[in-house]
């Protein structure tokens, strides 16, 4: 996912990858340029989707991405890998040019080991900033090789 605005940018990229003997990683890779919280799950497929979903933080924040297995349990997996790097940058601000702003550039990555057995992982991803929201889930195609498709 790719979204570019005035004020920011946001790239999340991930990949799923079958080890075929049973287990799975999932990848994901998260660059942004704005203060705002990112988080990156693996869910159900009965996940809801919606903006009630994204909690306000009590104070701004700088960039801090959770990244978590939400419904670790229902789906058996855990977290592999994490890391995050933050770069600040002072500028000109595009309102006032007489006076200092920042960009923050903060980007992410992750991975989770899963076993098997279950039909269907879905990527739930949130992004919450003062200028910005954003929710979305994406439940990749698992059957795309086979004649008949998975209906839930």
């Amino acid at each position: 996912m790719n979204v570019r605005t005035l004020k920011f940018t946001l790239l999340v990229t991930g990949k799923i990858v079958d080890h075929v003997n049973g287990t799975f990683s999932v990848y994901f890779r998260h660059n942004s340029s704005s203060l705002g919280n990112v988080s990156v799950s693996i869910v159900p497929p009965t996940r809801l989707v919606g903006f009630s979903l994204l909690r306000a933080p009590p104070a701004p924040e700088p960039a801090a991405p959770m990244l978590a297995a939400r419904d670790g349990r229902v789906l058996n997996c855990r977290v592999a890998y994490e890391k995050t790097n933050r770069a600040r940058k002072n500028r000109p601000c595009l309102y006032d040019p007489s006076q200092v702003c920042f960009t923050e550039h903060t980007q992410s990555h992750a991975a989770w080991l899963c076993s098997k057995p279950f039909k269907v992982i879905c990527i739930f991803l949130a992004f919450d900033s003062t200028d910005y929201k954003l929710v979305q889930k994406v439940c990749p195609d698992y059957n795309f090789h086979n004649d008949l498709p998975y209906f839930g």
